[in-house]
């Protein structure tokens, strides 16, 4: 019969000591060595990538709700890349009043974002202008560190409204949260959010804890296309065909 190693209890808890200062160090080394932004500069550099919107700019004549759905990429988008690393990589808030302004340099799309509160919750109120496109306006929170199972985690709910070329206007509401992992580095963001544009088109989506999208878009409680995808690879959307005289 093969022999059963057993560890002793005091190779154990070396053992459990060992695994601690290495998990230890590595939190450490990725909090020294991170580089730490603001909330509103993570905020103004998410802003200003518009690609989604200027790629749907224009085309709601021939089918608004992929406008809808262009604007609810931007807003996963926007959400995801301000939330990044907010936990590992925050650096000092601007002071009350304060108002920075980013600009693309190809795009010369600009982004001004307003620090309008820093406690007991981070209050950001921001404007895009998209030369061609349309513009941007909301109001974005971060709310006091609370533990969601064995992370750290805040709410981080959006309020906004995006108007694009031909009038086309979509105000949308998120509430989600984000969890921040310092061993691993890599931020989660889920909850849910509501989109409704002027052209009788609702969205509703739902991101779950593993970072998986799921939702539609209906008009007039039909259902006339669906929101796929993953988080940190970007939101799909499958457009139904729609028959003539349904």
């Amino acid at each position: 019969m093969p022999e059963i190693f057993v560890p002793k209890p005091r190779e154990v808890a070396r053992l459990a000591l060992l695994v601690s200062t290495v998990a230890g160090a590595v939190v450490a080394g990725r909090y020294l060595g991170t580089r730490k932004v603001s909330g509103a500069e993570r905020l103004a550099d998410a802003l200003l990538d518009t690609e989604r919107l200027r790629d749907a700019s224009g085309k709601m004549a021939e089918a608004s709700e992929t406008g809808l759905a262009a604007c609810a990429a931007y807003l996963i988008h926007v959400a995801y890349r301000a939330s990044e690393g907010l936990g590992a990589a925050a650096g000092a808030d601007d002071p009350v009043g304060y108002s920075r302004t980013h600009t693309h340099p190809y795009t010369h799309a600009a982004a001004t974002v307003l620090t309008e509160a820093n406690a007991p919750e981070h209050l950001l109120t921001y404007a895009v202008t998209i030369p061609d496109v349309g513009e941007i306006r909301g109001t974005r929170r971060t709310g006091p560190l609370k533990m969601a199972g064995l992370s750290p985690a805040r709410a981080t709910p959006d309020t906004a409204q995006i108007t694009l070329t031909d009038g086309y206007t979509t105000q949308l509401e998120s509430e989600f949260e984000v969890a921040d992992y310092l061993v691993t580095g890599r931020t989660r963001l889920y909850g849910s959010a509501t989109m409704r544009d002027n052209r009788g088109n609702v969205g509703r989506l739902h991101i779950g804890y593993d970072g998986t999208i799921a939702g539609t878009i209906t008009r007039e409680t039909r259902v006339i296309g669906r929101f796929e995808g993953r988080v940190h690879e970007g939101l799909n959307f499958k457009q139904y065909q729609i028959e003539s005289g349904g």
